[in-house]
C-alpha cells in the first residue's frame, strides 16, 4: 500500500526503502545457488532493481488521485517522466490495462501513450496532445475537444519548452538529479488555461464549475520535491580554476569572472 504523507508526497513500501540510507535489501540467488544480500537505491530502480509490482502501485496510485477534466470528468492530461524508455513502455502498458479495467470500451489501449525517441512519430504526438487530438478527441462529450490519449509517457522529451496549457497532472517515477531538470519538469504544469475554450455546447458551459486552471498535481514517487526544495543548495559558490601562467604554458588567460552561482539557472521566477 502506497503511504500518503501530510504535505501530499506519496510513496510506496518499495520506493521508502530506496530513498532511505540503508536502501532496499534483498535476498539474491548466486551461480552457486547460495543467498546473497543485494542492497538497492533510488538510482538503481529500473536500472538494476526491477519490481513490476511496484510500478503497478505507481500506476494505481496515480489514477485514484489525479485531477479530473472540470469538463469531461476523466483523468486531467498528464505527462510521466520515467527512468528509461523500457521503463516508459512498461508503465504504457500497465496504465491501458488498468484504464481498460475502470473504463471499459472507452480508450481502445489509447489511455496512455509512450512518447520517447525509439517511437516513430514522437514529436508529432507532442505536437498532437498539444492541439488535443492525440489519438482522437472528444472521448466522453462530442462537443468538448480534449485529447482522446490522457496519458504521455515520456524520459526527457517532452521536460524542456513543451507547452500544453490544459495539463493538470504531472508524475515522477523517476528519480532527478538535475536541479534544471526538475524546474523544467515542474514548469510544465504552471500554464494558465480556461477549459471552455474547447466546448462548443453553449448549454454545458455553466455547468462547469471550475473552468479557469487555478493548480496542478504532481505526483513525486521519489522524493524530489524533498531534495531540490529543501536540501538542496541553490546558492553554492562554484570554484573557477586558476589561469595558466608562466613560460612554456602558452599565453596567460584573462582573470576569471567573480565566483559563480548556479541559484539564478535553477529559481523558479
Amino acid at each position: 500500500m502506497p503511504l500518503v504523507l501530510p504535505n501530499g508526497e506519496i510513496l510506496s513500501d518499495i520506493t521508502t526503502k530506496l530513498l532511505s540510507e540503508e536502501g532496499y535489501a534483498v535476498l539474491a540467488v548466486t551461480e552457486d545457488e547460495e543467498d546473497t544480500e543485494q542492497t538497492f537505491y533510488q538510482k538503481d530502480f529500473e536500472k538494476k532493481f526491477f519490481s513490476d509490482d511496484t510500478n503497478r502501485v505507481l500506476c494505481e496510485t496515480f489514477l485514484n488521485n489525479a485531477l479530473l477534466d472540470p469538463v469531461s470528468g476523466e483523468i486531467g492530461k498528464t505527462i510521466i517522466f520515467a527512468v528509461s524508455q523500457n521503463h516508459a513502455a512498461k508503465i504504457t502498458q500497465i496504465l491501458n490495462q488498468l484504464a481498460d479495467q475502470r473504463f471499459p470500451g472507452k480508450y481502445q489501449s489509447d489511455f496512455a501513450v509512450q512518447v520517447t525517441s525509439l517511437i516513430p512519430d514522437a514529436q508529432q504526438y507532442t505536437i498532437n496532445f498539444t492541439n488535443n487530438n492525440l489519438m482522437g478527441s472528444g472521448n466522453f462529450i462530442e462537443s468538448y475537444k480534449t485529447s482522446k490519449a490522457r496519458v504521455c509517457v515520456t524520459v526527457g522529451m517532452m521536460t524542456t519548452g513543451y507547452d500544453c496549457p490544459d495539463i493538470l497532472n504531472l508524475a515522477l517515477m523517476r528519480p532527478v538529479f538535475s536541479p534544471s531538470d526538475f524546474v523544467q519538469i515542474k514548469g510544465r504544469g504552471t500554464r494558465k488555461h480556461n477549459f471552455l475554450e474547447e466546448l462548443r455546447d453553449p448549454e454545458l458551459k455553466p455547468l462547469v464549475r471550475e473552468p479557469d486552471k487555478t493548480r496542478y498535481k504532481l505526483f513525486d514517487f521519489f522524493a524530489n520535491c524533498e531534495y531540490f526544495e529543501e536540501k538542496f543548495d541553490y546558492d553554492e559558490v562554484l570554484q573557477l580554476p586558476k589561469p595558466r601562467s608562466g613560460a612554456g604554458e602558452g599565453p596567460a588567460l584573462p582573470p576569471p569572472p567573480p565566483a559563480a552561482s548556479i541559484s539564478a539557472l535553477c529559481r523558479m521566477p
